[in-house]
């Protein structure tokens, strides 16, 4: 009896034999089944109403509407879960249907649109990349590939939940599964008479429905298209070709390696190949740790080791080629494993060719470093070595000698402009002060003793105005000096080129491979003359700057001084201006250019205003000692003792300098003399009791004035 209930229950899938409320997934059932396609006009409609409200109990499970939304309905009635249109699976779109006209593709047909749709059997996702995806970048699969995972986590877990709370609705599915299956496997035969007792009494229930399916069930005596012929096939006919070609291949590939003797054989021969060629497998190790080592010595010995083993796997084969005979396997291997150890030598080497020339680029000093064999070798040298031992196609010393020229002359040009900036800054502030007092002069004047000699420890003049003469000695010794100089830095250039153009720093260059770099010995007759012009315009550019700073006005425009200096240390002016380390100066509080006041000073650059003539043969004879020096060194370089109008343009430079300062003083020398007057304090004079101290004091004045006049005017006075 319980059995009966049960089947009653699951028949007409009610919860229990006494239902309190009409199943509301049955009315879904009415309202949706009530549509039928195929059944058109009103005689139809009054059929469909007069069923009785008791028709939905009596369908079955394989008779109710799809749960899919959006489920086709093929043409004998069956539905079919394969939708008319569903999103695309990567998240890109929200209709494959529209993707596809949009690339032309055929929507009309089911089966070729069934094969771009992942809810059908047929779906082909290599075609639906290539034909709805062709254009995406990887980034955007890489996202759709996210998408779909996050769809198929969601889909997962609504799945749970669906088998969770539908799990008697699963077992029925299940049941009718197997009772498909065993038709199938019987090729469609009529099943086994139904039992006795209760289905008597639900065929008198269901009526004409029961009748009209067994007179289905037995006029379908020809198997139909998806019964199973034979039941080891079923689910296993489709792979089976792509199967047999997977197991020849893969015997095709292991058979040999796992045939027992054949695979010794193997392994003992791939065992001598490696001994025997061993070191052509380490070469490209060895090298590997040599360059990160900066070994230089042991990676040109790799590589030379490396062209000589490819020499020789080319020799073989041109032999062959020539006597037309065919290679030995052992040849063959020789050749296939010297080209592998080729390539991977020549891929590392070109990068490190590259990172040598950055350096010898960056390479702006003659930094000793130390050799293999513990002797002193200059950096930019070693460098230059390690790339003709390599073999370059540019000459690196020519590369590294127009490098060295092109920063010198940067460096020039820049120490010069900025360091007239920050010399006017500080004569800006000087003039736009107030006027020193004469009785505030006067106690500078009487600085010297009665034989003209200024005394060392006390100032000559006020501490802005000394601030300002010291950055002009400053900017001159870092120009002019020949050691630790722009100048010292020209020369020594000069010296190093001048090494290369008579041939003996070649003598310390290497030949390369086979002598394939000893072309690069030798600078070209062009290369020679430009390399002395190139010397030449780098002196004109100290002397012109020396001449400018004494023969030129004061500049205008100070804008320079805004702009942050460098922190590149390989940048020319890193560290190298006058007042680099104490000059501070406020973009929103820049001097303004002095007022013109008629005073003499205005006209010079060099010259701070309100100085006294004291301080100003003091420092000036410095100034003209560095310029003397600088000319007489500059006059000795061989491209301009040789002649041209450098030599001419260097005695001006001398001249106009001293004649320049002359004035100066002489300007300065009248102020102060107006001011002698303010030395006198009528007190008597130690030695003449007849006098007072000013005339001492004025006479002791002027013989320093004088003396300072005197070394200006001949240089080797002041020496």
């Amino acid at each position: 009896m319980a059995s009966y209930d049960t089947d009653v229950t699951q028949y007409y899938n009610i919860p229990s034999l006494y239902p309190e409320e009409w199943p509301a997934e049955l009315n879904e059932s009415d309202d949706s089944d009530g549509e039928d396609p195929l059944s058109s006009g009103p005689s139809t409609s009054a059929s469909q109403r007069r069923k009785s409200r008791y028709a939905a109990l009596q369908r079955g499970g394989s008779d109710r509407r799809s749960i899919v939304p959006g489920s086709q309905r093929t043409g004998d009635g069956r539905d079919n879960l394969v939708q008319k249109d569903e999103p695309d699976p990567l998240g890109s779109s929200d209709s494959v249907v529209r993707m596809l006209k949009q690339r032309g593709i055929a929507d009309d047909d089911a089966r070729v649109r069934n094969r771009y749709l992942l809810s059908s059997t047929t779906f082909s996702p290599a075609l639906f990349l290539s034909q709805t995806h062709s254009s995406d970048s990887i980034q955007s699969l890489l996202e759709g590939l996210e998408f779909l995972s996050r769809s198929i986590d969601q889909k997962s877990a609504s799945l749970k939940v669906l088998v969770e709370s539908n799990f008697e609705r699963f077992v029925r599915a299940k049941a009718t599964i197997d009772n498909v299956y065993t038709e199938m496997r019987n090729q469609g035969a009529q099943p086994d008479a139904h039992p006795q007792g209760w289905l008597s009494q639900r065929t008198s229930v269901s009526g004409s429905h029961m009748k009209g399916s067994s007179i289905g069930v037995t006029e379908r005596s020809i198997p139909q298209k998806n019964s199973l012929t034979k039941e080891s096939e079923y689910g296993v006919k489709g792979i089976r070709v792509p199967l047999a070609e997977a197991l020849g291949k893969v015997e095709e590939v292991w058979g040999a390696a796992l045939g027992g003797r054949q695979r010794e054989e193997g392994l003992k021969a791939i065992i001598e190949a490696m001994s025997t060629h061993r070191e052509i497998y380490e070469i490209g190790s060895n090298l590997v740790q040599s360059i990160k080592q900066r070994d230089y010595e042991a990676v040109v010995d790799q590589y030379t080791r490396a062209r000589r083993h490819a020499i020789d796997a080319r020799l073989i084969a041109d032999r062959a080629t020539a006597s037309k005979r065919p290679l030995s396997d052992e040849q063959v291997h020789l050749i296939l494993v010297t080209g592998r150890m080729w390539m991977d030598v020549e891929k590392q080497i070109q990068v490190f060719k590259r990172d040598l020339w950055r350096r010898l680029s960056t390479i702006q000093a003659n930094t000793p470093t130390m050799s293999v064999d513990g002797g002193p070798i200059e950096e930019h040298m070693e460098l230059i070595t390690t790339l003709l031992e390599l073999g370059v196609d540019d000459n690196p010393v020519w590369v590294w000698l127009l490098g060295r020229y092109d920063f010198l002359k940067t460096k020039i040009m820049a120490f010069c402009d900025r360091s007239k900036v920050e010399i006017e800054i500080l004569r800006r502030r000087l003039a736009n002060g107030d006027k020193p007092t004469p009785q505030a002069v006067a106690p500078y004047i009487q600085r010297t003793n009665r034989d003209g000699v200024a005394n060392s420890k006390d100032p000559l003049d006020t501490e802005l105005v000394v601030e300002l003469w010291e950055c002009v000695h400053a900017y001159l010794k870092k120009l002019l000096s020949p050691e630790g100089g722009l100048l010292g830095d020209v020369i020594e250039f000069w010296d190093t080129t001048q090494s290369f153009i008579d041939g003996s720093k070649q003598k310390l260059l290497p030949a390369g491979f086979e002598g394939e770099s000893r072309k690069h010995h030798r600078l070209s007759s062009g290369g020679v003359s430009d390399l002395k012009d190139g010397v030449i315009e780098l002196v004109n550019l100290i002397r012109e700057s020396a001449v400018s700073i004494f023969a030129d006005p004061p500049i205008e425009d100070v804008s320079l001084l805004l702009s942050p200096l460098p922190t590149n240390p390989n940048s020319p002016l890193t560290g190298s201006t006058p007042t680099n380390s104490r000059f501070r100066i406020d973009p929103k509080d820049v001097p303004l250019p002095s007022p013109r006041r008629g005073e003499a000073w205005e006209d010079f650059a060099f010259w701070p205003p309100y100085a006294n003539a004291l301080s100003g043969v003091h420092y000036l004879s410095q100034f003209l000692i560095l310029i003397g020096t600088a000319a007489s060194e500059i006059a000795a370089m061989s491209p301009i003792s040789s002649g041209g109008s450098t030599y001419d343009k260097l005695k001006l430079l001398v001249s106009g300098t001293r004649e320049r300062s002359v004035r100066a003083v002489c300007a300065a020398w009248n102020k102060d003399a107006e001011g002698v007057k303010y030395l006198e304090d009528w007190t008597r004079d130690s030695e003449r009791k007849d006098m007072t101290k000013m005339p001492g004091l004025f006479v002791a004045f002027e013989s320093a004035v004088l003396s300072g006049m005197q070394k200006i005017l001949y240089i080797s006075e002041a020496m």
